[in-house]
């Protein structure tokens, strides 16, 4: 054996040094270290050590991982199962992206490895990443600048299904914020239906972002608009709010009171003052959509909703800098799509020209523009046998 089966603890740690050198933040060293701890239990029930890693020791554990049932997955019943053409009941799997990410942690890990072996010495050194890279690895993605791919390059990786983003109805949105159970989910709600922000969180591990992650001062009223630190990059971006959120806003601070701290929402009963967090937010949203009896509605659907009400209305700039995307085509490719009553109309003239055009080759002439009736009966006169036998 070449060692202790499985990651060494100062292995990981000089990986973490490595991420926070590039400055990533507390949600990625998370992720990351969940990802090589399991990795490295799949090691130690296998009885290798990390320098024996190979590309089928990835490949043997990248398959089980996708296989097994997501954490906290329910056991199947017949309501969470999917049904196979065969009537066989299949549990819930890992989702596509879950699979994917793990790959990116492991190739991310391999490759410091190397490159730490490459300028210190030792055994990786010349070693090529038993992680198979993705297919954009390396690549410009233009048509004419790449090689076309060949191998099995990223052949783990799994094609991620994309969902059309869910919305939730204008007028629900409305109701859920008339029936909030207090005051300051009214508030909130209004700043998710009106804003657009992401709902966020306060953390003392990942700090703070979003709506809930907003402060007493970051309430400017003078100009009718909030601050609100970005996800990822943790840039502040401001953003106008409407004149309906004010009066709310005021009754949630008599409600909230003084001397609570810098953060703008609290958390009651349980939360005993403290910021508000996410999952009690996200607790009291459930609630309220199950004593309305509308099913599950989740904060960032008003997001969603929002985006779409401003791509029809305004511009994709001008959803792009209410959402607070850094890049254009993100914006682009999250919401814009076809006209639904062009679909519609489009779809209901292609089903009149292949109607038409069965009609022909039966033999019942039909024509494919509407004539009217005198202008048919001149066409069939001309194109008639006898007609064409005259010319």
């Amino acid at each position: 054996m070449a060692g202790t089966a499985g990651i060494k603890d100062e292995e990981i740690a000089r990986f973490f040094a490595s991420l926070e050198r590039r400055g990533a933040g507390s949600y990625t060293r998370r992720s990351y270290e969940l990802a090589l701890r399991d990795f490295s239990r799949f090691l130690e029930r296998r009885d290798r050590h990390l320098d024996e890693v190979d590309r089928r020791d990835v490949e043997d554990y990248i398959t089980d991982f996708a296989a097994a049932a997501p954490a906290g997955a329910r056991p199947p019943t017949s309501t969470n199962v999917l049904e196979l053409s065969s009537g066989v009941a299949r549990p819930p799997r890992r989702a596509p992206r879950t699979v994917n990410h793990r790959l990116s942690v492991l190739s991310s890990f391999f490759e410091d490895l190397i490159r730490r072996a490459r300028d210190e010495g030792g055994c990786w050194a010349g070693r090529l990443n038993p992680v198979p890279q993705s297919e954009a690895a390396g690549r410009h993605l233009m048509t004419g600048r790449d090689r076309p791919p060949r191998g099995r390059r990223a052949e783990l990786r799994r094609r991620e299904p994309r969902p059309v983003p869910r919305e939730v109805d204008p007028v629900l949105a409305e109701r859920l914020i008339a029936e909030a159970a207090s005051a300051r989910d009214r508030a909130i709600l209004l700043l998710l239906a009106r804003t657009g922000q992401r709902i966020g969180d306060w953390s003392a591990e990942h700090g703070r972002h979003g709506i809930l992650g907003m402060r007493l001062l970051d309430f400017d009223r003078r100009r009718s608009a909030i601050v609100v630190v970005l996800k990822g990059a943790r840039d502040e971006h401001r953003v106008p709010v409407t004149e309906d959120f004010w009066p709310a806003f005021d009754c949630y601070l008599l409600e909230r009171g003084e001397g609570e701290g810098e953060a703008a929402w609290i958390g009651r009963r349980r939360g005993q003052g403290k910021p508000l967090t996410y999952d009690a937010f996200d607790a009291s949203l459930r609630a309220l959509t199950t004593r309305l009896g509308v099913g599950r509605v989740s904060a960032h659907q008003f997001r969603h909703t929002l985006a779409n009400q401003l791509v029809a209305s305004a511009s994709l700039k001008v959803a792009q800098e209410v959402l607070g995307h850094r890049h254009f085509h993100t914006t682009a490719d999250e919401y814009t799509h076809a006209d639904q009553e062009q679909v519609a109309l489009a779809l209901a003239d292609a089903a009149r020209r292949t109607a038409a055009r069965d009609r022909r080759e039966e033999g019942g002439g039909g024509f494919v523009f509407p004539y009217d009736a005198f202008t048919i009966t001149e066409l069939d006169a001309i194109s008639s046998p006898k007609s064409l036998g005259e010319r």
